[in-house]
């Protein structure tokens, strides 16, 4: 299968420091993976570099297989960052989500169109009048996904989607997340919290100290998270971990 995203030798550094240095990795099309790590370990920093918000030290980024520039990695690449309040800038979900089209000054019928999509993945379509400040916490970062998914991005980025949710947003949130894995997304997730999805990834990534030192199959690999400062539950099986585990 092709790959979605891959990077070749990524360095990146912040007033002569080093934040993470010759990272190489790639992700399948339709992958669902996630990336773990300490914190400071500069997995926030590398969606960005990811995403085109900040400029890599060296090292190449492609898309399906095709050096991506900044520009190139702004339209195609989606980030959903940690505070979901950051992405929301206008009074209605509908409009919200139409924002990014809009922006592309794509016409009248397209934007309807995507835009009715992006609600119908999320399950916000009974919410499309509504003021985005007055939704749950899971309602409020669906509702950013769908603001990117209108854009229709090759590869979906999202900075620890379960931060400060409750136990029903938060499953809110997982089965969107898993809905757009079953419709063939390609999704990339950073998290603290893998004991809550892993079973559903295909794979995973850990950093440590700037350099991704584990990366492969997830059932292969998920018992080294305990080795990098990730918690895991107690003797649970790969199979198990995973809050939508009746």
């Amino acid at each position: 299968m092709e790959d979605a995203l891959s990077i070749e030798n990524l360095s990146f550094s912040i007033g002569g420091k080093m934040v993470f240095e010759n990272i190489s990795f790639s992700i399948k099309k339709g992958s669902f993976a996630i990336l773990c790590g300490r914190n400071g370990a500069g997995k926030s920093q590398l969606l960005r570099c990811l995403k085109g918000l900040s400029k890599p030290k060296s090292g190449k980024i492609l898309i399906n297989g095709t050096e991506a520039d900044e520009k190139k990695r702004m339209r195609e690449i989606a980030l959903v960052f940690q505070s979901a309040e950051m992405q929301i800038v206008s009074q209605s979900v509908e409009k919200d989500v139409a924002f990014g089209p809009e922006n592309l000054g794509l016409d009248k019928g397209e934007i309807e169109r995507r835009v009715e999509n992006a609600l119908a993945l999320m399950d916000l379509k009974d919410k499309a009048q509504q003021r985005p400040q007055t939704l749950s916490g899971g309602e409020m970062r669906k509702c950013a996904i769908a603001g990117i998914l209108a854009m229709e991005p090759n590869v979906i980025l999202l900075d620890e989607p379960f931060a400060n949710l409750d136990y029903p947003s938060t499953l809110s949130v997982l089965k969107a997340l898993l809905s757009l894995h079953e419709k063939g997304y390609t999704v990339l997730t950073v998290t603290h919290e893998a004991e809550k999805f892993i079973a559903h990834t295909d794979t995973l990534l850990i950093m440590e100290e700037g350099r991704i030192v584990e990366r492969g199959n997830s059932p292969e690999i998920y018992g080294k998270l305990r080795d990098h400062g990730i918690y895991l539950p107690k003797n649970a099986e790969f199979k198990e971990l995973s809050w939508l585990r009746q």
